[in-house]
């Protein structure tokens, strides 16, 4: 997998699935979904992204519901990663199967290394964020997960060819 480079977002604790993407949000149409992250929490937020960019946090992101209506805004946005102290299980197995990086910090404290807007490079492989003042490891996750991340998804791993 090739490293993400981006901009950091940064987040406090419990980032919740309705903040991430709002209810009013939900639709068949790829554009409304787009235009829905953070949308409740920043209106200003999802205008800004830009291709690459990473989202940055600290407990639970993700914590909610189970739906993928989250993590497909997300990827319409083509957030490059999500680096967190940790995540809901849930969010973190439906953001894999969906091919988004998320990676945790090795060390919590590093959080406070990271400042909004910084440039940063991710290297999902070596799991290490790269920044302007040297390096942050992160928890390398497992093959298994690599493998799905590197395909674009689960679905894309398991099919056929």
């Amino acid at each position: 997998m090739t490293a993400i480079e981006g901009r950091v977002w940064l987040f406090g604790d419990d980032v919740n699935t309705d903040v991430i993407h709002p209810p009013a949000f939900y639709s068949l149409d790829p554009d409304k979904v787009r235009r829905g992250l953070f949308h409740g929490y920043d209106p200003d937020l999802q205008p800004s992204l830009r291709p690459g960019d990473v989202l940055v946090a600290g407990r639970n992101f993700g914590c909610g519901s189970s739906r993928e209506t989250s993590i497909r805004s997300i990827r319409l946005n083509e957030v490059g990663a999500i680096v967190a102290v940790d995540f809901a299980r849930i969010f973190f197995r439906n953001a894999t199967n969906n091919g988004l990086p998320c990676l945790t910090f090795a060390d919590a404290g590093d959080l406070a290394r990271l400042r909004q807007g910084q440039r940063i490079t991710v290297d999902p492989d070596t799991a290490v964020l790269h920044t302007e003042d040297g390096s942050v490891p992160l928890t390398p996750p497992g093959a298994f997960v690599r493998r799905i991340w590197s395909a674009g998804g689960l679905l894309e791993l398991l099919a056929p060819g």
